[in-house]
């Protein structure tokens, strides 16, 4: 019997499959798993929901802090997979690049709570088809 690999899945299921992980796996886990996964986490259809952590650590979160799913760990672990000067990763310019890679699919944004109106001015510039953008200030 034939051992099957995931690197050798059709690229379209392999699509399906990354539509359903969040945009943090997109940027910094699947992109490393093999050359058709990071081919696949291209696919604009991957980025349709891009909902990024909130800036504050869960209260309950029981693991290290540095793990903690905010805004900052999750800028702070792109830059560092990605061998990017951390003081020349700014807010917006990340912002844009994930903006970006949905090439104008994006039908979901959920932004920071303490997001600045700076990258909400750079949302102007981003071209949606079909848009809802959730910003729940509580």
């Amino acid at each position: 019997m034939d051992e099957q690999r995931w690197e050798d899945l059709e690229m379209d299921c392999l699509v399906k499959v990354l539509e359903k992980v969040g945009m943090e796996s997109l940027l910094l886990d699947a992109p490393f798993v093999c050359k058709s996964w990071y081919k696949a986490a291209l696919n604009p259809s991957c980025w349709q929901s891009l909902i990024f952590p909130d800036n504050e650590c869960m209260e309950v979160w029981p693991w290290d802090v540095s793990e903690c799913p905010n805004f900052q760990n999750l800028m702070d672990r792109f830059a560092s997979e990605y061998q990017i000067d951390g003081d020349r990763c700014s807010v917006s310019a990340f912002l844009k690049f994930v903006i970006n890679r949905s090439s104008g699919n994006a039908i979901v944004l959920k932004l920071p709570k303490r997001c600045t109106v700076e990258p909400l001015n750079l949302l102007q510039m981003c071209k949606f088809s079909h848009f809802h953008l959730f910003n729940k200030t509580s």
